[in-house]
């Protein structure tokens, strides 16, 4: 078989700030595949198979210069328009439904969104839930191949040697309580205010809290230290955590806790699994599945907004003493993902495109594919008009 060429966005270059990409690319290499990441200039000029992306509103609007921003989009499709000439497809891992944060202006998200619906050619999920909400909330796409590729573990990815008492002592936080962690960027979405304000309810001076991680504005900021001062039973360590950090974060833990208020796929919850401590996370997108692919051991799960009785009942559940030792990650080892992903790419590659005809659904009227407001756009080309589409 023709060993296939993948142009990732991303694939290595991002591997610093998260390793899922590169662990992908490194777990389909050994599936016998060049994985790089996206140039443009090889898209034009050489083979490449299969364009993957993964968050394509950070791929393209990202960015306060509007013109370059309307440069990327028209030097990226044409050269797709390309390298369709050489059989080329594309492909897209819906990791979220909706951009947690509005980027560029309503014109240049609705070009995006035609590039989408136009150009792809297959759907890939982390779980069956997540696929079955993508073709819900964008049902231009409804007519694409899709298939599940589980999100892999984070178990080769950082030093997880240091036992409990060792990564307290190492962090200064207290040897014996309960504690509770949240860690990674704070962004409002993932609703640290929530937890602070739950734990203030649960009563126990055996307990802890401990919330690391970078503020995404300055208001967040002084909002968690607000909430934070009244209780002295919670670490407040608002500063970027490094991969070191971050592992002893989480190995310190009774419990990891994600309060969001809205996901689709969380690569936290894996993160704290693949450090073999259990979680808590809300009952939304595949995080209702991780459960039953780890056991009920590892995973609990809340409804609606986190409250305390739900924090209270974890955390007697985290700390109960017949816990297995460790979480079985078996369903999300890498090489199963890789060969499962290239099993996708390789049923998109060998198959037609689905025709224009069959993706005409157009979003609601006068908004994004984000659900956001926006102006009606103008015509890019006859091809748009008789799609009738406008992300």
């Amino acid at each position: 078989m023709t060993r296939l060429i993948v142009e990732a966005e991303p694939a290595y270059r991002t591997a610093a700030a998260n390793p899922y990409n590169a662990l992908l690319a490194d777990a389909l290499a050994r599936e016998g595949l060049r994985v790089r990441d996206l140039s443009y200039l090889r898209l034009a000029l050489a083979r490449v198979d299969i364009v993957h992306l993964h968050w394509p509103d950070l791929t393209f609007l990202s960015g306060h210069r509007m013109s370059i921003v309307r440069a990327r989009l028209l030097l990226f499709r044409a050269a797709l328009r390309i390298a369709r000439l050489r059989g080329t497809r594309m492909v897209w891992t819906v990791h979220n439904l909706d951009s947690h944060e509005q980027r560029a202006t309503p014109a240049l998200r609705a070009r995006m969104h035609r590039l989408l619906v136009e150009e792809l050619d297959g759907l890939l999920a982390l779980s069956e839930s997540s696929l079955e909400l993508a073709r819900e909330r964008y049902p231009e796409l409804h007519a694409l191949p899709g298939f599940v590729t589980p999100h892999g573990h984070y178990r080769d990815a950082y030093d997880w040697s240091l036992d409990r008492r060792e990564a307290r002592e190492q962090l200064g936080l207290p040897l014996d309580a309960k504690l509770a962690v949240t860690i990674g960027q704070l962004r409002p979405y993932k609703n640290a205010s929530a937890l602070l304000r739950a734990f203030a309810e649960v009563p126990g001076d055996d307990l802890a809290l401990a919330v690391a991680g970078r503020p995404s504005s300055p208001e967040l900021a002084e909002e968690l230290t607000t909430l934070a001062a009244a209780d002295p039973r919670v670490r407040l360590d608002l500063a970027f955590q490094d991969d070191e950090r971050m592992a002893a974060y989480l190995r310190a833990a009774d419990l990891v806790v994600l309060p969001y208020r809205a996901v689709l796929n969380s690569g936290s919850a894996i993160l704290g699994l693949s450090a073999d401590r259990p979680v808590l996370v809300p009952a939304l997108g595949s995080l209702v599945e991780l459960a039953g692919q780890v056991g009920e051991d590892w995973v609990r799960t809340f409804d609606e907004e986190l409250n305390a009785a739900d924090l209270g009942d974890a955390l007697e559940w985290a700390t109960r003493g017949n816990r297995p030792p460790g979480v079985p990650l078996g369903p999300l080892e890498w090489d199963t993902v890789a060969h499962t992903t290239l099993e996708a790419y390789t049923r998109i590659h060998g198959s037609p495109r689905v025709p224009g005809s069959r993706r005409n659904v157009p979003p609601p009227e006068n908004q994004s594919a984000t659900g956001s407001p926006i102006a009606p756009a103008a015509p890019a080309s006859p091809l748009v008009d008789a799609m009738h589409r406008s992300p």
